[in-house]
């Protein structure tokens, strides 16, 4: 038997070990600054930086299902204005050049609709899409490619506007919980060393719980066509827009996932499916679903086996045997495995602390519980 402080505790672990690791993630800080400062240093003609979007910024990095895969590393090669360049000058004549001259190439260098994806032989376990643009005052100008027509033109984008609406939708408990993390570290730092740690440090309900979600979504959709598979962008902001500073995992993804269908058929206009990018209004992140009705039809039907798999109430009712195969069903074998292992060792470490006891009304097991669960000592071993 579970009790939701249980599960609560299961996915924070859950999250922790879908998460990038700490080294690995100054490698991709270390790699985009090292990409930034090289093509400013190669580009005297022009004034640019680079540095990332999506994921990676959001602090929301789900380790990819297999130890085969790469991590997708976003990046923006924002040039500080247009320089008198076409959208096709800016990404082919210029940007693609440099990038294949960075480093060597695995492979080719992949041309996507609005970025290159590239591959580098010295920059393992990553492969980077560079989306070229430049700066427009309140917002930025993407390269955005029509294949069909083999035509390029500028967009309007903000990516830094939403990683700022993303932890401003994190505030409340990234302040609450910096201050407790502080407190508790008895760290004295210094004014540099503070957005670090509350960005990269600490992790919100809101964070770990857009972590798991998007592992349910691959796991959900692993093997399946991609263009049918729920995109982050989608996800990270219904999450954002629909999260109201739960003080838990458990709470989080609940919330979210209890509003999530009635948000999306709320925000339609007429017939049309319409997610406003809330950085960037007049932006519709499900346009395409528009097009494609089937993309929409997966996204509702994720939503309703997520709603069953992470927040059901069936869960409080399982024993452990059912609750590790349950988990490893849903977030994949390795991650369910890893998870019940690392909890059977706390239990273990408690039961020799006398911390672990049994709740006399549910039977399950906490710090918290009436009767302490006794050592097992295995005589004769």
């Amino acid at each position: 038997m579970y009790s939701k402080e249980q599960l609560n505790e299961m996915y924070k672990i859950l999250a922790k070990n879908i998460d990038i690791s700490d080294e690995l993630f100054e490698d991709a800080v270390k790699e985009y600054q090292n990409l930034g400062r090289w093509l400013d240093k190669n580009t005297p003609a022009y004034t640019l930086s680079v540095y990332p979007q999506g994921s990676f910024a959001l602090g929301t990095v789900v380790k990819p299902i297999t130890e085969k895969d790469d991590y997708d590393l976003d990046l923006v090669c924002e040039f500080e204005e247009q320089y008198g360049l076409s959208a096709r000058q800016l990404k082919v004549d210029v940007v693609k050049p440099l990038l294949v001259n960075y480093r060597r190439i695995t492979g080719d260098i992949v041309e996507k609709r609005r970025c290159w994806h590239v591959n580098y032989e010295e920059v393992p376990n990553f492969h980077m899409d560079v989306v070229p643009s430049f700066n427009n005052w309140t917002c930025i100008c993407i390269t955005d490619h029509d294949e069909d027509n083999d035509t390029y033109s500028y967009i309007g984008s903000n990516p830094k506007g939403y990683v700022n609406w993303f932890f401003e939708r994190c505030k409340k408990m990234t302040d609450s919980m910096y201050d407790a993390y502080v407190r508790n570290e008895n760290l004295h730092l210094t004014e540099a060393d503070i957005e670090k740690v509350k960005r990269y440090k600490i992790k919100t309900p809101l964070q770990r719980a857009v972590q798991l979600l998007k592992r349910h979504r691959d796991i959900m959709f692993d093997g399946k066509p991609s263009n049918l598979k729920p995109t982050s962008i989608i996800i990270t902001t219904i999450a954002g827009r629909l999260y109201e500073n739960e003080d838990n995992v458990f709470d989080a993804i609940s919330s979210i996932l209890s509003k999530a269908e009635e948000f999306i058929v709320d925000n339609k206009v007429g017939d049309q499916y319409y997610i406003e990018n809330p950085s960037y209004p007049g932006e519709n992140f499900a346009d395409k679903w528009n097009e494609h009705p089937e993309r929409a039809t997966e996204f509702l039907r994720w939503i309703r086996q997520a709603k069953k798999d992470l927040t059901s109430a069936d869960l409080l009712c399982k024993m452990r045997g059912d609750m590790a195969k349950h988990i490893s069903e849903v977030f994949g074998v390795i991650t369910g495995t890893t998870v019940f292992t690392e909890m059977a060792k706390a239990d273990s470490s408690a039961i020799k602390n006398n911390s672990l006891k049994v709740d006399i009304k549910t039977g399950s097991l906490s710090s918290s519980g009436t009767i302490s669960v006794p050592p097992n000592h295995h005589h004769g071993i």
